[in-house]
């Protein structure tokens, strides 16, 4: 082999070895199709988590009968939690509201009642008159996303309100709510 051949094929192989090494850039994660009980687009939230080797998620069953049950979903980049989603029945609109509070720099949201969004998180609560056979009424509904790791705040920004919206749609779905907040908007 000649000695400018030896030279270019040491430079590939270099050039291949540096996609291997500890400081090279990591990959995007790869999540399934849908995650959370199938209320989120798992590339959608892909594109707004920070590039890891591994990622995987957990979630709580979406088994909400009672007020005071909820349900929540993490999905972790490299261990570490990087998205959580969460939704908690409430006893009464008073109770719905204290837990918009919890954000006192957070700013409105038109998605669903006292909607609001902060650096990383969004939140919104609506009533859920179930129907008659699902044996609850007046019931209310907080939901919550946050991300915890993002590598671009504003992409993050962006993404919440749709992806807020999507999960009023499909937590009224499954809780079966009377009227559909999110089918109005």
């Amino acid at each position: 082999m000649s000695r400018s051949r030896s030279a270019a094929a040491a430079v590939a192989l270099a050039g291949l070895l540096v996609g291997c090494s500890p400081g090279a850039p990591k990959a995007a994660p790869e999540l399934p199709e849908r995650i959370c009980w199938g209320a989120f687009s798992g590339p959608e939230v892909n594109r707004i988590l920070a590039p890891s080797e591994k990622v995987s998620h957990s979630a709580r069953p979406f088994v909400l009968t009672e007020e005071g049950d909820h349900a929540s979903c993490q999905v972790y980049a490299d261990r570490a939690t990087s998205f959580m989603t969460g939704v908690e029945l409430l006893a009464s609109e008073d109770e719905a509201e204290r837990e918009m509070w919890r954000f006192p720099d957070a700013l409105p949201l038109d998605v669903g009642t006292g909607g609001s969004i902060r650096p990383g998180g969004a939140a919104t609560y609506v009533a859920c008159d179930p129907a008659a056979s699902f044996g609850r009424s007046g019931t209310y509904i907080a939901l919550e996303i946050d991300f915890s790791i993002v590598p671009d705040e504003a992409k993050a920004q962006d993404a919440l309100p749709g992806l807020l919206k999507g999960f009023l749609a499909f937590t009224e779905r499954e809780l079966r709510c009377g009227g559909g907040a999110a089918e109005r908007r």
